[in-house]
Order: C-alpha cells, then structure tokens, then sequence
C-alpha cells in the first residue's frame, strides 16, 4: 500500500511505501502528529494513529480493526532529540540569549537600511545573518555541541562586523559570545 504525507512546509510528498515511511520516521522526517492518508487527496491522520507505523514511534502494535493505539502506548515524539553527550542546560545561557538578540538586532537593523538608499547593499546580508542566527538558536539542543560553538564563534565574529553597518547591539552580543565560547568549551571538556 502506499501513503502519502504533508510534511511541516505543507508540501504533500509521496507515494511512499510503508518501509520508506519507517525510514522517514527513523529519520525524524515524519513525527506522531505528521497527517499521513492512504491518497494524495486524504482523509490523513496523524502517524502516530495509523496502525502500520505504531510500532515505528515505539508503540506495540496496534488493533488494526479499531484503527487507535492501545490507551497505555506511549506518545510519539514531537521534535527531534538532543544528540547524546548535550548538556541538559545547553546552549549556555549568556551565549544562547546573545544569539536570539544578536539575531533579532541583525533583522531590525535589516529592516531600517532597506528604507534608505543603501538598502538592498546592507539589508540582505543583514536579514541573512539575522535569520540564521534564529534558526541555530533553535536547533542547538538538537545540534553537537562542538559544531554549534564552531558556527557560533564565526556568527559571533560576523556579528562584531556589524558595528560596521551602525548595529551596535548585535557588536555587542557578538563580543559576549566569543568571550562565553571558551568557557562553554571547557565545560563540555569536563563532560
């Protein structure tokens, strides 16, 4: 039989057989509450419910008559788990709270220049820089530490570079991250 998905940018994907659908859950492509239906057009459900992946989300097996994992089933996950060896308060908070703002300094600065006339030259770098500060902060539980202390140390170093646009906040923050990331370092060291 074959399914299809809509994944979280609400793109359906398929046809997929049950096996890559096992695999795309391993991968934590699919998740519990991804719809998954039988047709490209629906109805779709939540995975977790469908009886041919309950086992993949860690569920014992389900009734297929009844169509609804056994009340005493674990629920699936939502988000894809911390790496093993990450810190349970990891980022660090000084370095983690100096990206988000560092990040949304970089998007509101982006936002002013592209009301001058340097605008597209300043405000796209800016935006750039800004955005993708957002998103390693949100996926640093998820990330290797090392590796996110390395893109860290080089966001912190565009960061500085900033101040060259008049953003003096995002200068900031980028000085406080470079000086946390040795200590951050040492502390996974320690681990």
């Amino acid at each position: 039989m074959n399914y299809w998905i809509i994944a979280a940018n609400g793109q359906t994907y398929g046809p997929a057989d049950l096996a890559t659908l096992r695999r795309w859950v391993a991968e934590s492509r699919v998740v519990g509450t991804t719809p998954v239906g039988e047709s490209e057009t629906g109805p779709f459900r939540d995975a977790a419910l469908v009886p041919e992946l309950a086992t993949a989300f860690g569920a014992p097996p389900v009734d297929a008559d009844e169509g609804r994992p056994p009340s005493q089933a674990s629920a699936p996950p939502t988000s894809p788990q911390a790496p093993a060896g990450v810190p349970a308060d990891w980022p660090p908070q000084a370095i983690g709270v100096s990206q988000l703002v560092s990040g949304i300094f970089n998007l509101i600065a982006a936002a002013g220049w592209l009301l001058t006339c340097f605008g597209v030259i300043l405000s796209v770098p800016l935006a750039f820089l800004g955005v993708y500060e957002l998103i390693a902060y949100s996926r640093a539980r998820t990330t290797d530490p090392q590796r996110y202390l390395d893109s860290t140390q080089t966001k912190a170093v565009l960061d500085i570079c900033t101040i060259l646009t008049g953003n003096l906040g995002s200068a900031v923050c980028g000085i406080v991250m470079l000086t946390q990331i040795p200590a951050a370092r040492e502390r996974l060291a320690q681990r």
